[in-house]
């Protein structure tokens, strides 16, 4: 749903949103859930200027239960450093808060009966965001820092496994809440909800920002003029779409292909694999390369 556009940037209220909205009203807690929402505004807006400050263009924000997602025009992932920079903004804001609710507390300023709550909800927004659950900002680091060793579809793969389980753990913590509270702290099944869905739709999402992720990545080397170079050793026999799985970001690659005897065959650049690959299709074996090179 559309909430309002800030200095070009669309601000959406995501079907979660609205639902953990509507809890908090059926239980009679709807002062409770505007102070959340000021939380989640201000914790996205410390992405968007963050990203703005990196020269990134911000399309618009989604916000979603204890978070949200930015959805930026360039592929961040491109880049560890600025993902990670990007994603730890929000808790970093969230953090800033928390301490100005606390200073304003004890220099009694301020509402003295809201600020409680005020500074509990920033450092629980701000530490939730933190588990290594996408669409987290935990989640993003944790992809971003995996993508460099794993490369982005593999990492992205794993985030969203690790996203699951966690997923896991707070629903059956949010249902024995439920049940041991009379259905008053419905929190936690909500976010699990939210999370399950999340790290379903991400992993489905996995090939088609990979593929973003290959065509940016052909002119990573001219935007850079200088990256250090990363080997990869593969049969004749592997298809494709099995050696650029092990592309990761900041680095350009050499493929080195052997043959059964491990005899070197020869060598392909990272440029010519990502070409092939996306004219001739992911199943075409890497050898075939070599073969009709020479």
């Amino acid at each position: 749903m559309r909430l309002l556009n800030i200095f070009g940037v669309e601000m959406r209220l995501n079907i979660f949103f609205i639902l953990l909205m509507a809890v908090y009203l059926y239980f009679g807690v709807l002062n409770q859930a505007l102070v959340i929402f000021c939380a989640v505004f201000l914790h996205e807006m410390g992405h968007v200027v963050v990203a703005i400050g990196y020269g990134l263009q911000v399309r618009e924000v989604e916000l979603l239960p204890f978070g949200g997602v930015a959805r930026i025009e360039d592929n961040i992932e491109l880049d560890p450093l600025v993902e990670t920079c990007v994603a730890l903004a929000g808790p970093v804001t969230n953090g800033f808060l928390a301490l100005l609710g606390y200073s304003l507390e004890r220099l009694g300023m301020g509402n003295q009966q809201w600020l409680p709550f005020f500074i509990q909800c920033n450092l629980m927004l701000g530490a939730f965001n933190l588990l290594p659950a996408i669409p987290l900002d935990g989640g993003r680091i944790f992809r971003a820092v995996a993508a460099l060793r794993l490369g982005l579809k593999r990492a992205t793969r794993k985030a969203a496994a690790v996203s699951k389980k966690i997923s896991i753990v707070m629903t059956v913590a949010g249902v024995w809440s439920v049940l041991t509270n009379e259905g008053r702290n419905i929190n936690l099944l909500v976010i699990a909800v939210f999370l399950i869905y999340s790290a379903v739709k991400e992993k489905g999402s996995a090939m088609y920002l990979f593929i973003k992720f290959l065509t940016r990545k052909k002119e990573e080397l001219f935007r850079e003029g200088v990256l250090l170079a990363r080997q990869v050793v593969a049969m004749e026999s592997s298809r494709l779409k099995d050696v650029v799985e092990y592309f990761v970001p900041r680095k350009y690659h050499l493929v080195i292909v052997v043959d059964r005897d491990h005899s070197v065959r020869g060598t392909l650049t990272e440029g010519e694999i990502i070409n092939e690959m996306l004219g001739r299709g992911p199943e075409t074996p890497v050898g075939l390369l070599l073969t009709e090179k020479k």
